[in-house]
């Protein structure tokens, strides 16, 4: 999982390059055209306002062009965070096909990603209908507060929780769905990740080392 990750954004002087995932320096360049150039429009200052603005970043790294017309970001399709490794493939098949979607339709994204929520729940052993009382559990297991906290605020747990399959009409935007792709990153890392690694850690102690530790926890 990329942690220091920073989103495409337009004259931003560096961001993380969606073709190869690298936080870089971009390059730019401006171009202006119009169907019709009866409809080019005089602005202050001499100035004038096209109705089709191309905007090209060239990242350093790697090269390849990412692009926006106006204010609209168009090429390539980006996923808003790479998915933890660790993360089970049932979700990561969901956040996947929201990150490409994402930035396209943001309501379809958030109802594939609080469908990916609840199907991690289940992966982790936690197979209540009510997703609140799941969630609650894993706090108790470790998962810390402020992520169950901040699940509520996208409306994930809670009173207004939305069912999987249901999509919700009011908050559904891009902001929504990367929080919600950073939130499933998070929930990985603690409950998946972050065992294996002290698994990992434990299993390459000395075995006398181990059955001191074994004899003192009896």
């Amino acid at each position: 999982m990329n942690k220091k990750y920073v989103a495409p954004e337009r004259n931003k002087e560096s961001f993380t390059c969606p073709h190869c995932h690298t936080l870089s320096l971009m390059r730019w360049s401006f171009h202006h055209f119009n169907e019709d150039t009866s409809k080019i429009v005089e602005v202050r200052n001499g100035g004038k306002e096209y109705l089709n603005e191309l905007y090209i970043a060239k990242c350093v790294n790697c090269g390849k062009k990412i692009i926006w017309i106006n204010k609209d970001y168009v090429y390539p399709d980006i996923i808003a965070e790479e998915p933890n490794a660790d993360m089970p493939d049932r979700v990561k098949q969901l956040y996947n096909e929201a990150g490409l979607i994402y930035n396209k339709s943001p309501r379809a994204a958030c109802a594939l990603l609080r469908l990916a929520i609840d199907r991690l729940c289940n992966e982790l052993v936690e197979t209540d209908r009510d997703i609140n009382k799941n969630i609650g559990s894993l706090v108790k297991k470790g998962l810390p507060q402020s992520v169950q906290q901040a699940l509520d605020v996208v409306r994930v747990v809670g009173n207004k929780a939305v069912h999987p399959g249901m999509i919700s009409f009011d908050v559904d935007d891009k902001n929504t769905a990367t929080m919600l792709m950073r939130l499933i990153n998070i929930i990985t890392e603690r409950m998946i990740t972050e065992p294996k690694e002290i698994e990992s850690l434990y299993d390459g102690l000395p075995e006398s080392v181990k059955e001191s530790i074994t004899k003192r926890d009896k």
